[in-house]
Formats: structure tokens, sequence, C-alpha cells
């Protein structure tokens, strides 16, 4: 009988499943800035649209977010990829 929570058996390398989980600094930097947009989004359209739309606000202001800190994420990713190594050279 085999076991229903056993792992997959390994195959292929493991180096490329550890670097996919690693935490890098494009990563932190696109949540940092994602985060960031989201709020200052929210900030700035909730007033307007809460007058304009004042039954419908917040969904408007949390899609609004959404759609600009998906946006801020790609562009820092991609920003700080191209940016050269900090890491000390060998």
């Amino acid at each position: 009988m085999t076991d229903p929570f056993a792992l997959p058996p390994e195959t292929g390398s493991t180096t490329v499943t550890s670097e996919r989980r690693r935490w890098t600094r494009e990563s932190a930097g696109g949540l940092f800035a994602a985060t960031a947009a989201f709020v200052v989004v929210q900030v700035l359209v909730f007033e307007p649209v809460s007058r304009l739309l004042p039954e419908c606000a917040h969904r408007v202001t949390t899609l609004a977010g959404i759609l600009v800190a998906t946006l801020a994420h790609s562009l820092a990713t991609r920003w700080l990829t191209r940016l050269p190594s900090s890491a000390p050279p060998k």
C-alpha cells in the first residue's frame, strides 16, 4: 500500500527549486514597491471616489490599488534585475 502523504520521488536537480524559492533583493524590492503603491493609491483615490461614487468607493479604490500595485511590482522587479550585483567579487 502506498502512503498518500509521501513526498514524490526526487527527479532532476534540486538547486533549481531552491533558486526559485530564495528571497532575493528583486522580490523584496518588488514587494516593497507594490505595498507602497497600494497604500499611496488608497490615500489619494478614496476621497475623490467617495464623493463621486459613494456606494462603491471601497471597491473602486481597492481595484485601483491592486492594479497600481501589480504594475509597480513588475516595474520594480524588472528594474532591480538590471542593476549590477552587490555581492563581493570572487
